[in-house]
């Protein structure tokens, strides 16, 4: 009997120091949480339904620092695929279309990133439905452009009035021991759909190492539009000698928005020189 209590006695304090983790331990290690699912990957252009070509205005240079290309040939063209619901690109002088996926390692803290074999899109506006600025880069070419559905022939009103704001974003031929320059800056474009005229200006900021130098204003002329027109140009009021000039076209069913290109001279605020300034521009009503 004694035995059997001792015995007893001491299994109950086996246990109890057991349980206390004494001896061993009953906790089970928890799992760590699952990593967060990658971010989704952004729509080029939010609007596209199926398979098509994007119109495209932009310029580009080569990265040995030649005179832009304004030519729409010359510039970076994009498809969307809507059995695969992805996105293509084929380089100026080209005939092969390359696959571009969305790349979120290398997005943050930047703006989105597609890539897909040595080709680079960033995308630089948002909140559009038919339209897209971006900046590219591939085969020692690099460029900034806007993207769009076109509006189709009678989509643009032919009465009335409407204006366009929106963003610019291109390249300057300035350099001071830097390659971190770029031009940004506002645009707006009023039209009168009915009278078939066209007025606006541009806002430009020449941005050094992330330090804005205002340009001033530079305000629309010589400017070229029809009613009914899918399409428009002009020039800016400048005495600066120069390529000066800018075009675009309406984009969604009914020319809710606009894309475009553009290329003026301007006068340094940092040495006093005239330099060229060139780039895209997307706008919305």
């Amino acid at each position: 009997m004694r035995k059997s209590i001792g015995s007893l006695l001491a299994l109950a304090a086996a246990l109890t120091l057991a349980g206390c983790g004494g001896g061993g331990s009953s906790h089970v290690a928890s799992a760590p949480p699952p990593p967060p699912p990658p971010p989704p990957a952004p729509a080029i252009i939010p609007g596209v339904t199926a398979s098509q070509q994007f119109a495209v205005e932009g310029a580009s240079h080569h990265v040995t620092g030649d005179a832009p290309l304004l030519d729409n040939a010359d510039q970076l063209q994009v498809r969307y695929v809507q059995a695969s619901n992805s996105y293509e690109v084929q380089l100026p002088q080209s005939q092969t279309w390359v696959a571009v996926s969305y790349n979120p390692s290398a997005t943050p803290p930047g703006p989105p990133n597609f890539t897909g074999d040595g080709v680079h899109l960033w995308l630089r506006s948002d909140g559009l439905q038919y339209s897209r600025l971006i900046e590219w880069s591939g085969n020692s070419i690099f460029g900034h452009e806007a993207i769009g559905m076109a509006t189709p022939a009678g989509g643009v009103p032919v009465n009335g009035s409407a204006t366009y704001t929106g963003q610019i974003l291109g390249a300057t031929s300035e350099t001071h021991l830097t390659d971190d320059m770029s031009i940004t800056g506002a645009i707006a474009l009023s039209f009168n759909f009915g009278a078939g005229s066209l007025s606006g200006h541009i806002d430009p900021i020449l941005n050094v190492d992330f330090t804005p130098y205002a340009l001033g204003t530079l305000t629309f002329t010589d400017t070229v539009y029809s009613t009914g027109s899918t399409s428009f140009a002009g020039k800016f009021l400048t005495n600066l000698a120069g390529v000066n000039s800018f075009s675009g076209l309406f984009t969604g069913p009914n020319a809710q928005e606009l894309i475009g290109k553009f290329a003026f001279p301007y006068q340094s605020p940092l040495n006093g020189q005239t330099h060229q300034a060139d780039g895209a521009f997307v706008g919305a009503k």
